[in-house]
């Protein structure tokens, strides 16, 4: 697993390099960031690094105390892999979260004695390929300004 997670972040940052946008890793050590993305412009975009092996799971769960706070500069990038080949890179606003659509963004609510159990959940299934493809790296790059 250790090899597909470096794997996956040399692959994120090559893409985002094709994409000329100048990536680094998070240094501050907030959690919830694993990389940075300074634009052009000179704003900066916050990466959280998800991988999903669809050859043992269709679904992620992130935590929401671990993601915090969603915003506009916050972007969780999944990277798809079945039989170990990337299938794609997609930019997701964290803000998506906000009011998830249930079909593949859930919210995972639990009540207040549990909360630390609470989860972003993004689904990967066949038929919800049309709308995740809509956030595909190519397809959102440009909202990065």
């Amino acid at each position: 697993m250790i090899k597909l997670i470096k794997y996956s972040e040399y692959f994120m940052m090559a893409e985002f390099m094709k994409a000329k946008q100048e990536v680094f890793q998070n240094e501050s050590g907030r959690e919830g960031v694993d990389f940075i993305v300074k634009t052009k412009s000179g704003n900066k975009h916050e990466l959280y690094l998800q991988i999903l092996e669809l050859d043992k799971q269709r679904s992620i769960k992130i935590p929401k105390q671990q993601l915090g706070e969603l915003k506009d500069n916050l972007w969780i990038v999944l990277i798809l892999f079945m039989n170990e080949e990337e299938l794609g890179l997609f930019l997701i606003p964290s803000k998506i979260f906000t009011t998830p659509d249930d079909y593949i963004f859930k919210d995972n609510s639990q009540s207040e004695m549990f909360a630390h159990f609470a989860n972003w959940e993004i689904k990967v299934f066949k038929n919800g390929m049309d709308e995740l493809n809509k956030y595909r790296l190519v397809n959102q790059v440009q909202n990065l300004i």
